[in-house]
């Protein structure tokens, strides 16, 4: 084998070469590794939050029609990762939004309510009708902080109790932010959840949105795996047999009736007590045995002593076998 020591020439014009395409052009260089990333969640816990606050959207809106006395739905538009900053860059300003703590866990959470929500949902509370159509376009003053404050506390409550299947989390109103572009409770660079929820009071539609730290919620991601193992080893066959088993313990009333007979209107109307009826047809222990007040058998009554039974001799024609 014949060795030969390359030229600093050759050596420059191998690497020039290796670092070009088959082309001749440079190769594209891989994008830059954002560690911010590291606080993201899988697709399977955005799934179970997605399932989480639709229950939470539900009991929310049923909350809200009596404490304000209003006609309130509303439905969840979209739960999504992103940056506290474009979170935060797509509400307006001025806004009311509460930072939510979240006992035992450390940092806050976010709810903010359009203002478009906040006159009728003010009118509401203050005794009319939650219709009006103004718009509020500046900041809440302390009074209507104060009221707010209620509707708010109904939010934490909802909230504690919807996810309490999957974790025990205390949320409680802990500040009222107007400006969301000022606020440094929460890095802008930070990862959350966001959950845009829409609610309907009366004839005015605006938005609710949620976010949550997501490296909060991946300090619960053990708590979700088990609420989803528990949910997926209870199967359709379990679930029909505790079914079953639970409706075979109800109570339902049966009665026996004696059908056929008919009276005129205005013979009914003359009725007065000690009065005898003429039901047209003689009882011969026939009658129909009716379950909820539906016929379901045809039956033979049994007298014996002071006691009454009904002896089933088969179903009723208009009951299907």
């Amino acid at each position: 084998m014949i060795r030969r020591q390359l030229t600093q020439q050759e050596i420059d014009d191998y690497f020039q070469s290796a670092s070009k395409g088959e082309h001749g052009t440079t190769e594209q260089q891989l994008p830059p590794f954002d560690f911010r990333r590291l606080d993201r969640i899988a697709k399977s816990q955005l799934s179970a939050l997605h399932f989480l606050h639709e229950s939470f959207v539900r009991t929310l809106t049923s909350s809200l029609s009596v404490y304000l006395r209003s006609y309130v739905t509303g439905n969840l538009i979209s739960v999504e990762q992103l940056q506290y900053a474009d979170f935060s860059d797509s509400l307006p300003s001025p806004t009311c939004m509460v930072y939510l703590s979240m006992k035992p866990f450390e940092g806050d959470c976010v709810v903010e309510i359009n203002q478009t929500l906040l006159a009728p949902i003010l009118d509401s509370m203050l005794g009319g009708s939650g219709k009006i159509k103004t718009v509020l376009d500046r900041e809440i003053t302390d009074v209507e902080a104060d009221l707010l404050e209620g509707l708010f506390r109904i939010v934490t409550h909802d909230l504690t109790e919807t996810w309490k299947p999957v974790v025990a989390i205390d949320f409680a109103v802990d500040t009222f932010e107007t400006n969301p572009q000022l606020s440094s409770r929460i890095a802008r660079n930070e990862a959350v959840v966001a959950i845009a929820m829409e609610l309907h009071v009366n004839e005015t539609i605006g938005m609710l949105n949620l976010a949550i730290p997501s490296i909060t919620l991946k300090m619960m991601r053990h708590n979700f795996e088990q609420q989803w193992a528990v949910q997926k080893t209870q199967s359709p066959e379990t679930e029909a047999a505790l079914k079953k088993r639970l409706v075979r313990d109800l109570m339902v009333p049966v009665d026996c009736e004696l059908r056929g007979s008919s009276i005129r209107l205005r013979d009914l109307l003359d009725v007065e007590v000690g009065d005898v009826v003429d039901l047209g047809t003689t009882c011969d222990g026939g009658v129909t045995l009716a379950v909820s007040g539906t016929p379901k058998f045809r039956a033979w009554l049994d007298i014996a002593g002071m006691k009454l039974a009904a002896r089933i001799e088969g179903l009723e024609k208009t009951t299907a076998a």
